[in-house]
């Protein structure tokens, strides 16, 4: 039987960036209970762009957001944060 599929499909990197972002943040809202909407909102917003635009860059102004909400999110920055606050 042959395969339905030879070529695996090719993926966006900014998306999937992007996608760990989004994931980084659900993590935080399920743990430490941060009010992390307008972040996810805005990391959806520029996922759906991309989609549907289809864009391999992103704008200097969203990248630097984007490394910004990667710090905040940051596993060990959100640990620190949660036994200070106990």
């Amino acid at each position: 039987m042959k395969p339905t599929k030879k070529k695996s499909a090719k993926r966006n990197p900014i998306i999937s960036k992007l996608l760990d972002l989004k994931y980084r943040i659900n993590d935080a809202y399920r743990n430490g209970g941060m009010d992390t909407k307008d972040d996810k909102n805005y990391v959806m917003s520029l996922i759906t762009d991309i989609r549907k635009h289809g864009f391999t860059k992103l704008a200097p102004e969203d990248g630097h957001c984007c490394n910004g909400l990667w710090n905040k999110y940051n596993p060990s920055r959100l640990n620190n944060w949660e036994s200070s606050r106990g």
